[in-house]
């Protein structure tokens, strides 16, 4: 595909930008945040991904950030089903019947006022309070959760012509939060005795699972072909691409408790790593693939498809994956969504490079990854398409036309 081999050059500069100087700080705001170890700084990032869904993502990790470092911090002191549930209902305000409970702050404030946090949904409760049991057994701890399930993630299926530790690693993240969530429940307070079966039945059902070699193998084989799990692949993205804070913390987490094997593959083929993480399939990646692409590409496992066709074809360079079009969850609503073709890399008639710096720009600022996705980016003249002229004419435009 053409248009796709010309657009991944562009898009691999601004993921690039994007995992530079913007992303090098925590999303999550606050001191209890600042002083937790680095595993419970993954885990309260990844307990924000369970409940960043149809809730803008600025209230997920400013109000609910800091909520739920509070809620680890605890947490590292709980050994049972009895002490998990007392502690998420310490930290919960429940309201009328359906409603789902809010997570209420205990010692920090936001502009002096205490910080709640409500999730969308009710499951997000189940997976929180799943998470937190399951992991009892793991020493409260989410890193050592993957490292003591190693023998797993360096197995190798010969059913399975992409298989890899990457994908394994995900999911056991899956198993850990996602499988077997079927219904929510609203409450911690009110529905205390159903939350607690619920959440006991689940556990027993992974730690079996987790026993059982082969069933495992034959659970992970059915999931491998629906393993496009937007929330999922976003959380474990963050841990392994270079730039982000928690990928720097990760590694920590892993050393602390010598997950030599995990480290090593971060280490020796990080590059596998990146080519096997998939695009989280947000609305705006979804939106402008569409838009790019003519609709052909309309769900992440076609991009991955298109790639392992490109790549296998010799067309694609090693430094590209699918997951770096994830950009396009900034670039989509500030340029698609906005008409602003006249200013889009991917139309021959940008006028983008009136904006360029050029060689003059070196030691500052980009002002165009600026424009195009809000990122601040150091000036790399050596590196920049826009300077190169290296603008494709390959979109279909987003012009907004009355007739």
């Amino acid at each position: 595909m053409e248009k796709l081999t010309k657009a991944w050059k562009i898009v691999k500069w601004l993921d690039d930008a994007r995992w530079s100087r913007g992303a090098s700080s925590s999303l999550i705001p606050g001191p209890v945040f600042a002083s937790l170890d680095p595993s419970s700084q993954i885990l309260t990032h990844w307990l924000c991904y369970i409940t960043d869904q149809q809730r803008p993502w600025r209230d997920v990790w400013t109000l609910g950030g800091p909520i739920f470092a509070e809620v680890v911090k605890e947490y590292r002191n709980t050994t049972n089903l009895d002490d998990v549930l007392d502690l998420l209902r310490a930290f919960t305000v429940s309201h009328k019947a359906g409603s789902v409970d809010t997570l209420r702050s205990k010692q920090q404030t936001i502009q002096g006022g205490t910080i709640t946090f409500t999730p969308r949904f009710g499951m997000h409760l189940l997976s929180i309070a799943g998470t937190f049991y399951t992991l009892v057994s793991f020493g409260n701890n989410i890193v050592s959760y993957l490292s003591d399930n190693g023998l797993f993630i360096f197995r190798s299926s010969p059913a399975l012509e992409h298989d890899s530790p990457t994908v394994r690693t995900v999911f056991l993240l899956y198993l850990l939060s996602y499988a077997d969530v079927r219904k929510g429940f609203t409450s911690f307070h009110s529905q205390k005795k159903e939350i607690s079966d619920e959440v006991m039945h689940r556990e027993s059902r992974l730690r079996d699972l987790l026993r059982n070699e082969s069933e495992l193998e034959y659970a992970y084989l059915r999931w491998f072909r629906n393993r496009f799990y937007k929330r999922l692949w976003a959380g474990f993205r963050d841990y392994v691409k270079p730039g982000s804070y928690h990928e720097a913390i990760f590694v920590c987490a892993l050393g602390e408790i010598k997950a030599n094997s995990i480290l090593r593959l971060l280490q020796e083929d990080r590059k596998q790593v990146l080519c096997a993480l998939e695009l989280p399939g947000d609305t705006w990646n979804l939106a402008f693939n569409q838009k790019l692409f003519d609709g052909r590409i309309n769900h992440p496992s076609e991009l991955r498809a298109y790639y392992n066709r490109l790549g296998a074809a010799g067309h694609l360079s090693e430094e590209f994956y699918p997951e770096q079009f994830d950009m396009s969850f900034d670039f989509a609503p500030r340029m698609c969504d906005r008409g602003e073709e006249n200013f889009c890399p991917f139309k021959g008639s940008s006028k983008l490079k009136e904006y360029c710096l050029g060689n003059a720009g070196r030691g500052r600022l980009c002002p165009i990854v600026r424009i195009l996705c809000g990122y601040e980016s150091d000036c790399l003249p050596s590196e920049c398409p826009i300077l190169a002229g290296s603008v494709e004419d390959i979109c279909s435009g987003c012009a907004l036309v009355v007739s």
